[in-house]
């Protein structure tokens, strides 16, 4: 098994929770990576997904998503061929990927939000275990969102209510490695 975790917008594979997840990861003897993303202050969807094929997912690979992070890990299984596969997405404080969930409307978007919101129809063709994390205190990304994804994914649907947005003040979700071990 593999674990991608891609980050969200404004940091890097040294923020957050991050470095704790991928040592606890590793010191369980799963193989783990966190990418670092380009342009993390104004992303542009395409450069992240790059990042993500570079990794190497495959049938075996656990991909989880913080944030926009989330949402890349969703745009990049809509993008991918019949027979691409996943072993589980977990997403943590994920923004829907409707233009009209945006909370923050004036924020660039670089291809992560559209009009349709996201295909789910074609994301569940390429994984059947999600899994989503959201905190009904997150102040940056709504926890409307965690509800919208978690319903359209026939997902896990874990709710917090102290965790805000999984950021600033949250050093471990050992949570989330319950989900993964």
């Amino acid at each position: 098994m593999k674990v991608i975790l891609l980050h969200g917008k404004d940091t890097d594979p040294n923020g957050k929770w991050y470095q704790w997840f991928l040592k606890t990861l590793q010191e369980k003897g799963i193989d783990a990576v966190v990418p670092a993303l380009p342009n993390a202050s104004d992303p542009v969807l395409d450069e992240w997904l790059q990042e993500l094929d570079a990794a190497e997912p495959d049938s075996e690979t656990v991909l989880v998503g913080h944030s926009r992070g989330g949402m890349a890990v969703l745009r990049w299984l809509e993008r991918q061929p019949v027979q691409a596969r996943v072993r589980k997405v977990i997403l943590v404080g994920a923004n829907s990927g409707d233009v009209a969930d945006r909370h923050i409307p004036a924020e660039t978007n670089h291809g992560f939000y559209t009009e349709d919101g996201y295909d789910f129809t074609q994301i569940k063709t390429h994984c059947d275990d999600f899994v989503v994390m959201h905190s009904t205190d997150d102040h940056v990304v709504p926890f409307s969102n965690g509800e919208k994804n978690s319903a359209a994914l026939d997902a896990k649907f874990l709710v917090f209510n102290d965790r805000r947005h999984f950021g600033t003040g949250i050093d471990q979700v050992p949570e989330l490695i319950s989900e993964i071990v």
